[in-house]
């Protein structure tokens, strides 16, 4: 190129080859996730056991598990702890969700969980410690206190949950949107220690019944011993928006309220909320002031979501989808490249995102 070519040629012709590149970098991702999505379980038979089995109302809460991404699960491959006092306490952190679809910020939850310092909401003295949470699982549910199932089926939700667990347990590039700052930290966090299930009760206090079954199931799976032992203790910390926290001490939902929330605290439960939407601390302050919530503060936690990730929810990645903006990034790209696959939530006539 010659010395008088104008700057403003120069400068297009560089803008058009960095384009070039970036779409190129962008479709060597797509076929990636596409190499990686055949990986994926199908569901289906997982999805029609579990329903023909614990979908009757008058079942007991049951979680089953689908898939471990570590053989161990859910004691970790090197525990925090000795090996007594692991096999005494097993600390699970859980998202539990609809997961219709699967986003950025269900798996940042969990990150924030697994690596985040957090001090109880009772303000008792105690500084901000990592919990050392000792395994993961993300827990798709068949039944849902306020929601319909639409858009996606649960097969289909299976699948994305699965992906987005890959995401979570395997992809330890430096992507943006992770929590956590490097490698050490990551492996610190056990949040390779994963698994993915289904729960067949909507309120998270028979949800904390079922986990803890389902984590001792799993326990006497892998240390053996006598099926009538009972196992460790299991702390279940159920990530949650803040909607969700207002719904879980709301009366309407229980037959015996106060007993009911003091169970579910007083075996293992606890919550790790997050704020979204222009929650004040003067909103937090009058909300944790209720008489009936007190006296539960020191097993609630708040998890400071990255500005990145605080605005993604599943109804707006719905209509991302439904109307092909540029919000459809907020999903990894092997979900995005299944829901267009599947044309999942599309406007007939809609073209599929794929940038």
């Amino acid at each position: 190129m010659g010395k008088d070519t104008p700057r403003a040629i120069v400068d297009a012709e560089m803008k058009a080859r960095a384009r070039a590149q970036a779409k190129e970098q962008q479709q060597a991702e797509i076929d990636l996730m596409s190499t990686l999505q055949c990986d994926t379980p199908l569901y289906d038979d997982f999805v029609g056991d579990f329903l023909s089995a614990y979908s009757d109302k008058n079942c007991k809460p049951t979680a089953t598990i689908a898939r471990k991404f570590c053989d161990t699960w859910p004691i970790p491959r090197q525990p925090t702890e000795t090996a007594s006092e692991a096999q005494r306490e097993i600390r699970v952190g859980i998202m539990d969700s609809s997961f219709n679809p699967p986003h950025y910020c269900h798996g940042a939850l969990m990150e924030c969980l697994g690596t985040m310092e957090l001090a109880a909401a009772d303000g008792g003295g105690c500084a901000a410690r990592v919990l050392d949470i000792d395994a993961f699982l993300l827990l798709l549910g068949s039944e849902n206190a306020d929601k319909r199932h639409a858009g996606a089926s649960l097969e289909q939700r299976m699948r994305m949950v699965d992906m987005l667990a890959t995401t979570i347990s395997q992809d330890t590039s430096a992507d943006t949107w992770h929590v956590w700052k490097c490698r050490e930290q990551f492996d610190r966090s056990n949040l390779h220690n994963l698994a993915i299930g289904m729960v067949n009760t909507p309120r998270f206090v028979d949800k904390c019944t079922a986990v803890r079954e389902a984590v001792r199931r799993e326990w006497h799976a892998q240390v053996g011993g006598p099926a009538e032992e009972e196992g460790p203790r299991v702390l279940c910390y159920f990530a949650m928006g803040w909607d969700t926290l207002i719904r879980f001490f709301d009366p309407k939902y229980y037959a015996d309220y106060a007993e009911e929330i003091r169970g579910f605290f007083a075996n293992g439960g606890r919550i790790a909320y997050a704020r979204r939407g222009g929650i004040s601390d003067a909103d937090v302050a009058e909300f944790f002031g209720r008489p009936d919530i007190r006296g539960h503060l020191g097993c609630i936690f708040e998890l400071m979501l990255p500005k990145r990730v605080r605005h993604i929810s599943s109804t707006d990645v719905r209509l991302a989808v439904r109307d092909s903006t540029q919000s459809v990034r907020d999903i990894p790209p092997r979900i995005l490249e299944f829901v267009n696959n599947c044309r999942l939530y599309r406007a007939p006539g809609k073209k599929v995102w794929t940038s």
